[in-house]
C-alpha cells in the first residue's frame, strides 16, 4: 500500500472515530443509535480492510460514502444562513441555495449509496469468492458492508419522507431526524 493510501485510510477512519465522539456530545436525533452504529461499522471496516489489505473495497467504500456528504453539509449551512440573514422570510436566496442543495444532495445519495454501493457489497459477497477464500476478516469487512448497506437505506427511506413532504404536500424542508427527545422538542427549531 502506498504512503499516500495509508495516510487517506487513517484520516478517514479518525474523522469516523471523530464522528463516534461528537455524536455523543451533540443533542440526540432520532437516528442516534443508528449514527454510531454507522461510525462504529464504519471504523471497523476501514481497520480491518487497512491491516489485512482489503484495500480495494476499503477505498471503493469511502469515495462511495463521501459525496453525498458535502451537498448536504453546504444545504444546511445555506439554511442556517437564511435563519441568520432572512430571519422570518421562507423566500429568499439562501434558502433557495439550500434547497437546491438539498435536492442535489438527494441524487448524490441515491446514485452512490443506494445503486452504486450496493453492487459494491454484492462483489465484496460474490464475486471475490471466486477469486480467493474467505476468512475471518473477508467476512468480518463483508458483514459491516452490509450493515451499512442497511443504515443507507434506512436513511433513503427519511429522505424519501422529506422529499414526500416537500413535493407532494407542499411543506418546507426540515431535519425529521430531530427532536427524538421529547424534552428537547422545545429547543428545536
Amino acid at each position: 500500500m502506498s504512503s499516500a493510501l495509508c495516510c487517506y485510510y487513517i484520516m478517514y477512519a479518525s474523522r469516523y472515530f471523530q464522528g463516534m465522539i461528537s455524536v455523543l456530545i451533540e443533542h440526540k436525533r432520532k437516528d442516534f443509535v443508528e449514527m454510531q452504529i454507522h461510525h462504529i461499522a464504519t471504523v471497523l471496516l476501514v481497520g480491518v480492510s487497512y491491516i489485512y489489505g482489503w484495500n480495494r473495497v476499503g477505498v471503493v467504500v469511502m469515495l462511495l460514502l463521501d459525496p453525498a456528504d458535502v451537498p448536504l453539509q453546504a444545504a444546511k449551512m445555506m439554511k442556517y444562513v437564511a435563519e441568520a440573514r432572512c430571519p422570518g422570510q421562507t423566500e429568499n436566496i439562501y434558502q433557495t441555495a439550500a434547497d437546491r442543495l438539498f435536492e442535489f444532495f438527494a441524487v448524490v445519495f441515491f446514485v452512490t449509496r443506494i445503486v452504486f454501493y450496493p453492487y459494491v457489497c454484492w462483489s465484496a459477497h460474490i464475486e471475490a469468492t471466486h477469486f480467493f477464500d474467505k476468512g475471518l476478516p473477508e467476512w468480518t469487512c463483508v458483514v459491516l458492508l452490509y450493515i451499512l448497506l442497511v443504515l443507507q437505506v434506512y436513511w433513503f427511506t427519511l429522505l424519501a419522507k422529506v422529499a414526500y413532504t416537500i413535493l407532494v404536500l407542499g411543506k418546507p424542508v426540515e431535519d425529521i431526524r430531530s427532536g427524538a427527545l421529547p424534552c428537547e422538542n422545545q429547543y428545536l427549531n
